[in-house]
């Protein structure tokens, strides 16, 4: 998919402009030649012009990441208007069938929600390994893991990369398409339940339960519930199935960004949490855009 957007943009490759044998300065030198050596240079330097002329074509060329990203914005906002991007590149019209891979990539592209970081909420693998670390910091050696929005189940096998050991994990995601997706890249040896997380059986525990990012927008079909008492009841959930406690990772509202996700503020949350639980905690140092919210039981 990427690729074909690649193939929308478009550099001029630029080419030293070429000199007339005319125009050389040298009107005395020019003169002092015979008419056939001057048509000879004359036709040579034509010659050549034409070839630079071909060459000066629009030719396919490596494009940077903002490029791309501002290309892959326009084309999804499915906008109407010709944009100049850097470096003179210019984006050109999407046909219709290139306007439904970009909005629906998971038709078109068969390893999209195998493989895909975008596909379970990340730009890149580079972030979504990056955000887990900030998880694992929090789990001990041992600990046993009980994910809330798990999508394929990454964590787990980025804990075993990462740490060189086995994590005893349990997935749970109301997709069912991207927990087929895990089951196969993964062979089923992640387990994995497709199940609202509010149904979970009882005896269902990890030592921790982690929420990354899955709160910061509402798969659910509940109209009863607004948004702040969602949270708040799979915050309570995820605290009786853990025995050490839960970590949650949320959008803030510190940053205005219109994205369409959810944000919340750090300071409501940990009032709230705080009376409702007692040792909680909040870092907001990974980044000013996210913030966790760190719950442990006494």
């Amino acid at each position: 998919m990427l690729d074909k957007i690649k193939k929308m943009l478009m550099k001029k490759e630029n080419n030293p402009p070429l000199t007339d044998p005319r125009d050389t300065g040298e009107e005395k030198e020019w003169n002092d030649k015979s008419d056939a050596e001057q048509a000879e240079e004359i036709a040579a330097y034509e010659a050549d012009q034409e070839e630079a002329t071909a060459q000066n074509e629009f030719v396919e060329e490596e494009i940077t990441d903002l490029e791309l990203e501002a290309a892959k914005e326009r084309l999804a906002l499915n906008r109407e208007d010709e944009v100049t991007l850097v470096d003179g590149a210019t984006e050109l019209q999407p046909t219709d069938d290139e306007k439904n891979e970009m909005k629906n990539p998971s038709d078109f592209d068969d390893d999209y929600l195998e493989y895909s970081s975008e596909a379970v909420g990340f730009e890149n693998r580079e972030e979504q390994w990056n955000t887990y670390r900030l998880i694992a910091n929090y789990i001990q050696d041992e600990d046993s893991v009980l994910d809330y929005g798990c999508a394929r189940g990454d964590f787990e096998r980025f804990y075993q990369t990462e740490y060189g050991q086995e994590l005893e994990y349990v997935g749970v995601d109301m997709n069912q398409q991207l927990i087929d997706a895990g089951n196969k890249v993964y062979n089923e040896e992640v387990e994995l339940i497709c199940k609202d997380w509010f149904q979970l059986d009882k005896d269902i525990k990890g030592d921790w339960t982690i929420n990354i990012n899955s709160s910061n927008i509402r798969y659910d079909a509940d109209t009863v519930r607004d948004n702040m008492t969602y949270l708040q009841d799979t915050i309570k959930s995820m605290v009786e199935h853990s025995t050490k406690g839960s970590i949650v990772l949320l959008a803030s509202d510190n940053v205005n960004l219109d994205d369409g996700l959810l944000s919340w503020n750090a300071g409501d949350l940990l009032n709230w949490a705080q009376k409702e639980f007692g040792n909680v905690a909040i870092d907001h140092s990974f980044s000013a855009e996210l913030f966790t919210l760190i719950i442990y039981k006494n």
